[in-house]
């Protein structure tokens, strides 16, 4: 991860030991390695066509990058990420509070020269790196960052016991029921088709939603780095009838980005074979966690049964934190 400062930025700032870097996305070095999917540079490309700004926090005497930042002006402040899950500090080598605090302080000063008065900041679970989460949360305290709201984040730790034995019997029995109708489940990597918008569409316009991604616009999203994508369809015979996408956001993360089941397959419980599906393909991989993410209805609201049918699966909570600074 050695660098030199020869290149071009917009600003820079020092502080002892480091410095921070500020550059248009596109311009900006990255890290050799980026462990999570939407500190990607591909990934970030597709995010918007606005001008995102990267701030580089890189040792003065090795060279190495310490940490990233990227964030864009939106109608209603400054806003990092642009349209993703989660975004914020992506620590890259070992660096400590003082280090971190220095890099955000930067942050708010270029906002604020730029005539920004307020910054949203998006983080990810503190289940995918809990020493990490609170390494960034000292952090943002220390900048003037305050959690603006606290979401309530489930996730499944990856075991060694089948999916059937770490969910309640009631689902385990919906489960068994749904089997023995014949539901099975089909797993196509890097494939986001016609007929898998479609069906999800369906699904989301039955109970009265919206999808959150425009249609057509996931497939170019999928494009960027299709391996990380996988998409689960369950069948009864030849019949689609509930379909999930999951994300690969690293080695050991599987996030469940969006799914949808028919209503009138309601009692056989379609959506418990996706999530068995891909729980036990983290037990044959690598995957140490499924993110089931946050419980929100179409408008935004807490959704207390989808959080309780999480829970009944074996779901874990866990805070994910939104912060934000006015200036």
């Amino acid at each position: 991860m050695s660098n030199n400062f020869t290149r071009t930025s917009l600003r820079s700032w020092t502080y002892h030991d480091t410095v921070v870097e500020v550059f248009p996305m596109q311009k900006a070095p990255f890290p050799t390695t980026v462990e999570w999917l939407f500190f990607r540079k591909e990934q970030l490309a597709i995010q918007t066509s606005d001008l995102i700004y990267s701030f580089i926090l890189t040792s003065k005497e090795s060279g190495d990058i310490l940490a990233v930042f990227h964030c864009l002006p939106d109608t209603h402040g400054w806003v990092s990420p642009a349209c993703a899950p989660f975004g914020g500090i992506m620590p890259a080598g070992k660096c400590d509070v003082t280090q971190l605090t220095f890099l955000l302080t930067c942050v708010r000063e270029w906002i604020t020269d730029h005539g920004g008065k307020m910054l949203t900041i998006k983080t990810a679970p503190s289940c995918y790196a809990p020493l990490i989460h609170e390494l960034c949360h000292r952090s943002y305290l220390a900048a003037g960052f305050l959690p603006n709201h606290t979401y309530s984040n489930h996730y499944i730790p990856i075991a060694d016991q089948a999916f059937e034995r770490i969910i309640e019997p009631a689902e385990r029995r919906r489960l068994a029921k749904g089997k023995k109708s014949g539901l099975s489940v089909a797993i196509k990597p890097s494939i986001y088709d016609k007929p898998t918008e479609d069906l999800l569409h369906c699904c989301y316009t039955a109970q009265g939603y919206t999808l959150p991604v425009p249609r057509g616009k996931m497939v170019h999203i999928i494009n960027a780095l299709p391996d990380h994508y996988l998409s689960f369809t369950t069948l009864l015979g030849n019949r689609p009838v509930a379909t999930a996408l999951m994300v690969h956001v690293s080695d050991t993360v599987l996030y469940h980005f969006l799914s949808g089941f028919l209503p009138e397959f309601r009692s056989l419980s379609p959506s418990l074979l996706l999530f068995e599906a891909a729980y036990e393909l983290g037990r044959a991989s690598r995957i140490q966690i499924l993110d089931l993410g946050i419980s929100l209805d179409h408008h935004g609201n807490q959704k207390p049964t989808l959080a309780g049918f999480k829970k009944r699966i074996g779901g874990i909570e866990c805070p994910k934190i939104i912060y934000r600074a006015r200036f």
